[in-house]
């Protein structure tokens, strides 16, 4: 990786051992424990590693979130809609596979109402303040969504930033990661308090003669970088040149995504999307993108 390019997870903590710990440290105490223990409260679901395994070095890994305050019912063709028959504590397990590289690089399948990018940092998080045993204020695992080359190549080469707009959805916006990013706390008290669902920045720059304050605002988009996949905008305005017109950045459009066909997916005959074939695309399309970097 150029060195201007982090890596996409790392472990900050003022403890030896905390440095010490690595990504495969933490999967291995977590996927040691019987599925029951592993279990951990993200916002409002219950959250756990659900299958775990290595190939070719890498960890392959299914994430399970229940959700149980509501869901879809039964229907037939020409039959009421019914419950499921759920327990008072059964739920819907929604999944999202995942492969972690030991390079640094963690590719996720995205499951509109299952676990997030954010939501596998958090729930990695917790496990990892036990292991420290709750000796570190704010020990943070950071996974941050890669964009491709030409995003950041564009905002440097840019002469002149004057606005910078984006959304975040309340929810994204965890303790832990408000604390990490201080220019968020006070977003997060009022989300609390007008139970907000999104919240939203537009900053506007004054334009010195040096063009813009470009390495601040460098600074504070890397800084957003962990709430993208909880991001409905994320723009910047620069001029490629001075006498050029103003042209709107979107950083979203940058991310490094790839779809999946349903085609190449195998249905259960409880018409869910089978495991192994969800990790086989990820990985059909994550080993080349790993042999590019």
């Amino acid at each position: 990786r150029p060195p201007h390019r982090p890596s996409p997870f790392s472990i900050h903590g003022p403890l030896e051992r905390l440095r010490s710990l690595g990504f495969s440290d933490i999967v291995d105490a977590i996927r040691s424990r019987p599925r029951l223990q592993r279990e951990r409260r993200v916002g409002d679901k219950d959250v756990f590693l659900e299958e775990c395994s290595q190939r070719s070095g890498c960890y392959e890994m299914d994430f399970t979130q229940r959700r149980i305050l509501n869901g879809p019912g039964y229907s037939q063709p020409g039959q009421p809609t019914t419950d499921f028959p759920l327990a008072q504590n059964g739920g819907f397990g929604e999944q999202a596979a995942a492969i972690w590289s030991p390079r640094g690089f963690l590719a996720a399948q995205y499951n509109h109402h299952g676990v997030r990018p954010s939501g596998i940092q958090a729930y990695l998080e917790r496990f990892l303040r036990e292991l420290s045993g709750y000796r570190v204020d704010a020990p943070m695992v950071v996974l941050k969504p890669v964009l491709d080359r030409d995003a950041f190549a564009r905002l440097y080469r840019s002469r002149r930033q004057s606005r910078l707009e984006c959304a975040i959805s309340a929810e994204a916006i965890t303790e832990p990661m408000a604390r990490a990013n201080t220019s968020l706390e006070a977003a997060l008290r009022l989300r609390d308090q007008l139970a907000a669902g999104k919240v939203e920045i537009a900053v506007s720059f004054g334009e010195d003669k040096r063009g813009g304050p470009l390495h601040n605002l460098v600074e504070y988009v890397q800084s957003l970088r962990p709430f993208v996949d909880h991001m409905t905008k994320f723009k910047v305005n620069i001029k490629e040149d001075l006498d050029t017109a103003t042209e709107v950045l979107d950083l979203l459009e940058h991310r490094e995504t790839d779809d999946v066909p349903d085609a190449q997916l195998r249905l259960s005959s409880g018409r869910r999307f089978e495991y192994s074939s969800r990790i086989d695309a990820i990985r059909s399309r994550f080993t080349p993108w790993l042999s590019n970097r």
